[in-house]
């Protein structure tokens, strides 16, 4: 008999992977490819198309008894009956700057939706604002605007639904401590494109019998670094904070108080799959790395390459990404010399570290961080961030597959409380190496605006 799986979706800005997952949350099987985009566009269909081919594969080797779909934020598609009525925007996309302009006057305060004003196409409101505006026949042929996850979940089962995790992603669109769509979604008269609210976990239906797939419930779905989230949330004693990383490194911070969260500095609110607002910060990790490390991403850097680099002041200042973060406006720099491979990728790893301390400490007092995803495969990160945080307890995971592990949770959540996960979690010592006035100059010259004296 082949053996019982959840196939997990997880449509990430870098890569899309289909995953088999049984109930303790082992991978069985998984496969990926780059998530492709062109022209301001994502290629859903090109990711559709594979899905499909994915899925009828896994479905040789597997009993496939429920899809749960899982994806980045800041993307929605506009549909009717028969598919998209415009393309799916890049969120990397930037409009024309009368449209930000217009809509930087309409966007609802802080205060309303915890969803900082971000660059390009980060806030999803902000994109169907210019879709409004310069393909409105799109806009009012739509049935529906769906966020990533439930875009695919409705082409799997025909049943359209939002969802709060992903509405609740910088949005401009939801208000996070009402549950409720936000004045702009009033005063735009789009609540006619948002469908009936669905939970993460709820059963939308079964596969649609002409994609010829496994006959099998297909889940609502959920926002990524959620997902990632859901994992803890089900496993872990409260209070906690979980830095979700891959492409994005998102800290959500259980304990953190979002009235002192600090919008001028990539903090937020997001909602966890329990419709619960969590203090949050973010910024595009994955992305910095690959820019201060370039062809010396896949080097082993070791101690002694970390202690030159502390010696001689080497330090790669922020931020190399441009989309946000928590010191918006400047551009990312290396100072002094990385001479070696080995150096430039400790420096790249000292420097996601840096980012995350200080991400981490904008959301609120954590004594408890869990680190998961992508950075897992990091030697050196964790145990950066426990040298750079030794009154905080840091415990990484040992899977790299978090965000899709979560995701199969839903389909064991039926009512209540997300049900309990066994976690696979150990803590890490800091390093042999003092930090303290290396991360006191990193911080001083983060402070400076570019362009003065150092």
């Amino acid at each position: 008999m082949r053996p019982q799986a959840i196939a997990v979706l997880d449509i990430g800005k870098t890569n899309a992977k289909l995953l088999a997952i049984d109930e303790s949350g082992t991978v069985l099987a998984a496969a990926q490819i780059a998530s492709p985009a062109a022209n301001g566009a994502l290629d859903s269909e090109r990711v559709w198309a594979w899905v499909l081919t994915g899925l009828r594969d896994l479905a040789t080797r597997f009993d496939i008894t429920a899809i749960v779909p899982t994806a980045h934020g800041a993307a929605g598609a506009l549909v009717d009956d028969d598919g998209l009525t415009h393309p799916v925007v890049d969120y990397e996309a930037v409009p024309p700057a009368a449209i930000d302009a217009d809509y930087d006057r309409l966007r609802p305060r802080f205060a309303e939706t915890f969803s900082p004003r971000l660059p390009a196409g980060l806030n999803l409101g902000r994109q169907l604002y210019w879709i409004e505006r310069t393909a409105p026949d799109a806009v009012k042929r739509a049935k529906a605007f769906l966020t990533y996850p439930q875009y695919f979940a409705w082409r799997l089962s025909g049943v359209m639904a939002s969802e709060a995790t992903s509405l609740g992603c910088h949005s401009d669109l939801w208000r996070p401590d009402r549950a409720t769509p936000s004045a702009l979604v009033d005063a735009m008269g789009w609540g006619r494109l948002l469908a009936p609210l669905r939970g993460a976990n709820a059963r939308l239906g079964k596969t649609r019998r002409e994609l010829d797939l496994p006959d099998c419930d297909v889940l609502c779905g959920i926002h990524d670094s959620n997902a990632a989230y859901l994992g803890y949330l089900a496993g872990a004693k409260a209070p906690f904070a979980v830095v979700s990383t891959g492409t994005w490194v998102v800290c959500f911070n259980g304990g953190g108080d979002l009235a002192k969260l600090d919008p001028a500095r990539d903090t937020l609110a997001n909602v966890d799959a329990c419709g619960t607002p969590v203090a949050c910060s973010r910024f595009m990790g994955g992305r910095e790395f690959a820019a201060i490390a370039g062809t010396a991403r896949d080097a082993k850097p070791e101690l002694a390459d970390l202690s030159r680099i502390v010696a001689h002041r080497a330090m790669a200042l922020p931020s190399f990404a441009g989309t946000g973060g928590p010191f918006p406006g400047r551009k990312g720099e290396i100072r002094g010399t990385l001479d070696t491979p080995q150096e430039a990728a400790g420096a790249a790893a000292l420097y996601l570290a840096l980012m995350t301390r200080e991400s981490l400490d904008l959301t609120g007092p954590a004594s408890r961080i869990y680190v998961d995803g992508a950075f897992v495969a990091n030697p050196l990160y964790a145990p950066l961030l426990a040298t750079l945080m030794p009154e905080r307890e840091i415990h990484v995971s040992r899977r790299t597959d978090g965000t899709a592990a979560g995701a199969a949770i839903l389909a064991r959540w039926t009512d209540g409380a997300p049900p309990c996960a066994a976690l696979d979690a150990e803590r890490v010592a800091p390093l042999a190496l003092d930090l303290k006035d290396y991360a006191d100059e990193w911080r001083a010259r983060c402070a400076k605006p570019q362009g003065t004296a150092r």
